[in-house]
């Protein structure tokens, strides 16, 4: 199987609309360094994808990397829809507000996965819609929320097996619940290959660990360099364990000693020093033999 990475950027995306920190001063002077943000595409045959995620920037990136409609295919009707399915993480805005594009076109009855609370949240129910469930009849017509449970297998595709797991990012409230909702990281398998997408995760205990053993990639949260990046670059007293992320100079450490074929950094927030190739951080990764993604990227499972 093939993921296409279509985004790699944190809810800001970079440049961030309201920011001149160097990283996005500097995007904004050269494209090529822009981000989207954070989402994959699935495929075993480049006809049909399953989707992880979809942003603010789902639109663009559907376009940009050629998951669009085909004349030949669309018929009479110009329609043809390339997603099979979408499984979401959880409900922060970069990861769900592009389900708004599917309240028009060609995607009738979409299958659209997610952790239960997340479901419930993002669509209530047909007696008590939230938003997304009356949006232009979104989850009467042209989306289908099924509620995933954690540990649950869903095969795609004829062969690409999607499992949802919970990890620890948003927060969870007095009485237990989870705000917005539950976060889940996906593993996706085909034929013996197996890849892990978490691009949002607050802690890499020996619970996550154990799952990655053997894993062939692993595409894993790097919002944040340092834990008091945003007081360093913004003046923002807040940390990357408090907002749930853990910072990439840790994971970095962490997975040097996990047995996996490729660990993969994505979800990058504006600030991230390395983001810029003149700082040393990029060839941090390097050295320990890991990769950060960006927009495009292709990797073979």
């Amino acid at each position: 199987m093939e993921i296409t990475v279509l985004g790699t950027a944190s809810i800001g995306g970079v440049p961030e609309w309201d920011c001149t920190c160097p990283n996005c001063a500097t995007a904004r002077r050269d494209p090529s360094l822009r981000r989207t943000r954070s989402s994959i595409a699935v495929t075993d045959d480049e006809d049909r994808y399953v989707l992880i995620d979809a942003g603010h920037d789902l639109k663009t990136q559907l376009e940009t990397h050629g998951l669009t409609p085909r004349p030949e295919r669309a018929g009479k009707t110009h329609r043809e829809s390339r997603l099979d399915s979408v499984f979401l993480t959880h409900g922060h805005a970069d990861h769900t507000v592009g389900v708004a594009e599917f309240c028009t076109g060609k995607s009738f009855e979409l299958p659209l996965y997610g952790p239960p609370d997340l479901v419930d949240f993002l669509f209530g129910s047909e007696e008590d819609p939230n938003f997304f469930g009356e949006l232009g009849r979104l989850a009467r017509d042209y989306v289908k929320p099924v509620k995933l449970l954690a540990g649950e297998t869903v095969t795609r595709l004829g062969g690409v097996e999607i499992k949802g797991f919970e990890v620890r990012h948003t927060q969870v409230l007095s009485g237990g619940r989870r705000y917005p909702s539950s976060t889940y990281a996906y593993e996706i398998s085909q034929s013996g290959g197996r890849a892990v997408y978490a691009p949002d995760i607050g802690l890499l205990d020996e619970a996550v660990l154990s799952r990655l053993e053997g894993a062939d990639v692993f595409l894993v949260d790097a919002t944040f360099w340092w834990d008091d990046e945003l007081q360093r670059i913004s003046g923002i007293p807040v940390t990357s364990y408090q907002l749930g992320h853990v910072p990439q100079e840790e994971a970095l450490k962490i997975l040097s000693r996990v047995d996996v074929g490729r660990v993969i950094y994505t979800h990058f927030n504006h600030t991230n020093p390395v983001l810029d190739e003149k700082q040393p951080y990029r060839e941090m990764v390097e050295t320990a033999g890991q990769e950060n993604a960006f927009d495009g990227m292709k990797i073979r499972v």
